[in-house]
């Protein structure tokens, strides 16, 4: 494999900003057949690691000895890695003859240490939790495999699972370059509340259907428990707008309405009328002290806030499970209120696992994905680590677990993520989100309403530095006015003036041309 440099792979995931679900316009695999996805010839070093690894049979214990290199985000020390790891080869070597080395490295320094090992060429067989990756940058660039081919030999279970609309959506050219997690598809939008405080307010609030809406229970909050913040940051951010906005990608040109499937015109969020009155809103609450002071300056995380009583509620995605993953974070009751319906668009797409050039044997790292993404045995250690030691059974027959006495998540060495790995739907179901957690994932991604653009990639190829300009405008101004810390009147026409400057409008021009050809063809 080439050993390109990985400097515009790096550039992506910055300016990519927040999710990045991406691909190629025109590319969509709906329609094709995905027991047989490979369009394009194979590379000669596919050829010859699949004419390597397969032994021309279903068994294929008798491969020769090799270790799959697993580096995925979020904490895990030395100690619980090496232990996962030799539980997860116990299975994959008796399978495939192949270890598995996990490594993972803490989310503040993951996109780092992942960029100095493909700067040197180091071995990474599959790399995953990576939401920030533009998909065509990173696969035009060789950072990363197509995978048509590995898939076919090597990954039926993924094939059979995953739709051809969702494949189409990590693909370029027709050749799939990302598998998605197996998680919620979609989201909505709302507030978690500390519920105690909520219920002594007495206020009814279940008509509450947008962000102007909250006021009356903010100012109740500010009456009722003046030492407590009504509104806070987490670690500076405010960035849930409450908009059922489709990102198109996640970087400058949005669908401001995804339920609205007569408007197909694609316009800068972060200039626009509803942006505007927003940010203006947000200040006037700041103001009258709905909002935490100096909240873009805030570095404590909301959910530490809240749990320690300063703080009533802060914004979130809704999801099933999301009231317990709130509690499980705070240590208080939650409730959330509900505001944006649940809806779903390609960037929701939004956890990937990858196959990087670096890995000697590709064919070998698709048959250790494959079996990461249907053998629950292997994704329960993965996720959850040793049972008897990592966690416990509550209920067996349910699968339902806990920590085991005297266990907490500060003092259990390995950060619990199950929506980072490949899927978390075959896997045991934590106590506090219930039995019926992965069933209610099934029906809530069943039941989003899809963006009329679901399934549209956005190739930003040809206008890479102007994102990387307008992310730079957008940096500048974002975090002041959503925490309402800055009054948009005051530097509204400077910050339109800056993104013209920075080449918005060809952004916009390419991605609304890119759209366009995509509803023509699938619409």
């Amino acid at each position: 494999m080439l050993r390109k440099s990985v400097s515009v792979f790096l550039v992506a995931v910055m300016t990519a900003g927040l999710l990045a679900g991406c691909g190629s316009p025109g590319n969509n695999m709906a329609g094709q057949d995905t027991e047989k996805i490979g369009a394009d010839e194979p590379s000669a070093d596919a050829d010859q690691a699949l004419a390597e690894d397969a032994p021309g049979s279903s068994d294929l214990s008798g491969q020769e000895p090799y270790t799959v290199r697993i580096v995925a985000d979020g904490f895990g020390s030395d100690e619980a890695c090496a232990e996962i790891s030799a539980a997860v080869s116990e299975i994959t070597r008796a399978k495939f003859n192949t270890d598995v080395e996990l490594v993972r490295y803490d989310f503040a320094t993951y996109v780092d240490k992942v960029q100095t090992e493909l700067a040197s060429g180091e071995k990474i067989d599959l790399l995953g939790g990576v939401s920030d990756i533009s998909i065509p940058s990173a696969a035009s660039q060789g950072q990363v495999l197509a995978l048509n081919e590995l898939l076919e030999s090597d990954g039926k279970d993924i094939l059979a699972d995953i739709s051809a609309e969702d494949l189409g959506s990590t693909s370029v050219g027709g050749q799939v370059y990302a598998i998605r997690n197996n998680k919620e598809l979609g989201l909505g939008l709302g507030f978690a509340c500390n519920a105690e405080m909520l219920e002594s307010l007495g206020i009814d609030y279940s008509n509450i259907k947008s962000e102007a809406d909250m006021e009356p229970i903010l100012q109740a909050v500010k009456e009722k428990y003046p030492d407590v913040y009504p509104w806070g940051s987490d670690s500076g951010a405010m960035g849930d707008f409450l908009l059922a906005v489709d990102w198109l990608g996640r970087d400058f040109g949005v669908l401001m309405d995804s339920f609205d499937d007569s408007d197909t015109t694609v316009v800068n969020f972060f200039t626009s009328d509803e942006y505007y009155e927003l940010c203006k809103r947000r200040y006037e609450w700041s103001q009258k002290g709905l909002i935490m002071p100096d909240a873009s300056i805030n570095t404590e995380q909301v959910a530490s806030l809240m749990g320690a009583g300063k703080v009533f509620c802060a914004t979130t995605e809704t999801k099933p499970g999301i009231e317990s993953q709130w509690e499980r974070n705070t240590g208080i009751d939650i409730t959330i209120i509900d505001v944006v319906p649940d809806y779903t668009m390609t960037s929701n797409l939004n956890n990937y696992w990858f196959i990087p050039y670096t890995s000697e044997q590709p064919a070998r790292a698709m048959q250790v994905l494959n079996e990461m993404y249907s053998n629950p045995d292997v994704a329960n250690l993965l996720i959850y680590g040793i049972e008897g030691k990592y966690y416990e059974f509550v209920d067996e027959e349910s699968g339902v677990i806990d920590y085991p006495e005297g266990v907490t998540s500060d003092s259990l060495g390995y950060t619990v993520t199950a929506w980072h790995f490949p899927n978390e739907l075959i896997a045991h179901k934590w106590v506090t989100d219930g039995a019926d957690i992965w069933e209610d994932t099934i029906r809530f991604n069943k039941d989003c309403h899809p963006s009329q653009a679901k399934g549209f990639v956005w190739d930003s190829t040809d206008v890479t530095n102007e994102v990387g300009a307008c992310m730079t405008v957008k940096n500048k101004y974002l975090k002041g006015l959503n925490t309402g810390d800055v009054d948009p009147d005051s530097i509204w026409e400077q910050m339109k003036e800056e993104y013209e400057e920075a080449g918005i409008q060809k952004i916009i021009d390419e991605k609304q041309k890119q759209l366009d050809a995509w509803l023509a063809e699938n619409k």
